[in-house]
């Protein structure tokens, strides 16, 4: 992104919203690094349920699942703690999917695999690598 922004960022003021916690911060690095002057502003919270909701557990134990989607390595840490407390839940015959390559980093160390990476690293990108799997 910042080696294709449309003007020169020197100088310039970039509003920034972003979790309020646990964010890359690669972006603002870059955009930093090129002149801009970056301002932060927490604009949600992201943060992990204490336990999974009964209708997930509940089909994820009856492997009623046929793929999870992870669009962050945040996501997949909370659901591995999710599932760390709950018995019977396999996911050997469930497809694993992610948003690219930094998420499925964490789904290999975590999870032990993924087996979708979309190649446009967008939820449309996520979406459609779905699809092709599916096909």
């Amino acid at each position: 992104m910042v080696a294709h922004f449309p003007e020169k960022l020197e100088g310039t003021k970039v509003l920034f919203p972003r979790v309020e916690s646990g964010g890359r911060q690669v972006l603002v690095q870059e955009l930093t690094a090129k002149g801009a002057e970056v301002v932060e502003v927490p604009a949600y919270e992201s943060r992990c349920p204490e336990k999974i909701s009964p209708s997930a557990l509940d089909a994820l134990q009856r492997q009623a699942v046929d793929v999870i989607t992870f669009a962050s390595s945040k996501t997949v840490k909370n659901f591995c703690k999710l599932i760390a407390a709950a018995d019977g839940v396999y996911l050997d015959k469930v497809c694993i999917a992610s948003i690219g390559p930094q998420t499925s980093q964490t789904c290999r160390q975590l999870l032990g695999r993924v087996d979708i990476e979309a190649r446009e690293y967008t939820l449309e990108g996520l979406k459609e690598a779905i699809g092709q799997w599916a096909r």
